[in-house]
């Protein structure tokens, strides 16, 4: 049984999926087509998401532009980001 949570969009739908897990050490799941059809799925083909391990399940959410980048490698471009934006990367504990 696949149970799906998707952040900021409470969808709670039970469907089953299956898991591939490709040669090159990485994995895919598959999403039912309903499920994916269903008015309130939040994603779009090709975008990313954010993916966590939690409560023993996977969690889904979008990603913001702010959370790929290594900020560890661009210390210049964070100190001339807006204070909002520095305190949100600051609380994700990415610098």
């Amino acid at each position: 049984m696949l149970v799906l949570s998707f952040v900021g969009v409470m969808i709670m739908r039970r469907a089953f999926g299956k898991i591939e897990f490709l040669s090159n050490s990485s994995a895919r799941v598959i999403i039912p087509a309903d499920v994916v059809a269903a008015s309130g799925f939040p994603f779009k083909d090709g975008e990313y998401v954010k993916i966590e391990i939690k409560g023993g399940g996977l969690m889904l959410r979008a990603v913001e532009w702010w959370e790929v980048v290594d900020w560890g490698a661009m210390p210049e471009a964070f100190q001339n980001l807006p204070e909002d934006t520095k305190a949100k990367i600051r609380n994700a504990g990415l610098v």
